[in-house]
């Protein structure tokens, strides 16, 4: 059993003045013995934040890209700059990293934490399996993003998640680096670039380039590593609600993520005899094909809606009574 005082909980990120105080109390309430690290930035607003002790950090920026529906910006040496000061600074042996803009749940998600133990010594890293967010995990079958566990919150040994973010940071090369369709576009994906470095530094070599086609030898080295090192959770089991934007299931890609039960048919289909109907049915999948469904319906009403609205005139018309239709 996990005793709460020892975890150290580390929030890291940017303060959102509702989120971060929300987060911070409900940390309180169900980790009560847990210390609490708050990793931000240098000139935030903390007042009314509840915490144990405080990490500032100096903002190492983010990357901006431009296209055609506004700007993005990369926040990666933002994410490993204020994840590795903070877990830096935790004296427990356990660390929990959550986003500043999520709130804590509950606890329940301890329990995982033990429950799947064996691993395939070729690609386990860590001391002991870390607990990861199903979203936004990819699955390297569904979209070309191999090596692409999620960033939004870890749970495991304080020595573990160290490794982990103990990296150097991205730099201009490896962000802009080929050109696509006349905008740049990076090398790594953020949550890529973390995995793939940490295990460049464990001296794994990673052929793996967002510009290119994942192979079939990608696939399979991910999910053994993911089978490996993490046991993946649905926010639901994480005990996480995630902010509204994150509800976007179109814009943010949800059905390109492994869930909960797929990532445990790979667990028995590399790590253990067992066969896959240990996994139970895939519920998560199932809800994710319904939002997909109802959004394909909805795409074709409002193609017919607007198929009579004439004109290059009536083209932002047309854009904005489609997305009022389609919007989740």
């Amino acid at each position: 059993m996990i005793k709460h005082e020892d975890i150290s909980v580390v929030v890291q990120g940017a303060i959102d003045p509702i989120l971060t105080k929300l987060n911070l109390l409900n940390i309180r309430k169900f980790l009560p013995r847990s210390k609490i690290i708050l990793s931000t930035w240098e000139g935030s607003n903390l007042t009314g934040l509840d915490f144990d002790e405080l990490v500032l950090n100096k903002d190492p920026g983010g990357f901006s890209h431009n296209y055609s529906d506004g700007v993005k910006v990369n926040n990666v040496n933002r994410l490993i700059v204020s994840s590795l000061n903070g877990i830096k600074v935790a004296n427990s042996l356990y660390v929990f990293k959550i986003r500043s803009d999520f709130l804590l749940q509950g606890n329940s998600f301890l329990r995982f934490f033990d429950l799947f133990k064996f691993v395939e010594s070729d690609f386990a890293l860590f001391e002991h399996k870390i607990l990861a967010c199903s979203y936004f995990t990819r699955d390297p079958n569904r979209s070309n993003l191999a090596y692409h566990p999620s960033d939004i919150a870890f749970f495991g040994l304080k020595a573990d998640l160290f490794d982990l973010f103990n990296i150097d940071l991205m730099n201009e090369s490896d962000e802009f680096f080929f050109e696509k369709d006349g905008n740049w576009e990076r090398r790594y994906a953020p949550e890529q670039f973390v995995f793939i470095s940490f295990l460049e530094n464990r001296n794994r070599k990673v052929l793996c380039n967002n510009s290119m086609t994942v192979n079939e030898e990608q696939i399979v080295e991910t999910e053994r590593y993911l089978a490996s090192n993490f046991v993946l959770l649905d926010w639901r089991q994480f005990n996480l609600k995630p902010p509204k934007k994150f509800y976007n299931y179109r814009k943010l890609d949800h059905f390109t993520c492994i869930t909960h039960v797929e990532w445990k048919h790979l667990y028995y289909k590399y790590v253990t005899s067992k066969p896959n109907r240990f996994a139970g049915f895939n519920f998560e999948r199932q809800r994710l094909n319904s939002i997909l469904l109802k959004y394909r319906i909805l795409k074709i009403i409002a193609k017919l809606i607007t198929m009579f609205i004439f004109g290059k005139n009536n083209k932002k018309l047309r854009k904005k009574i489609r997305n009022k239709i389609t919007r989740n």
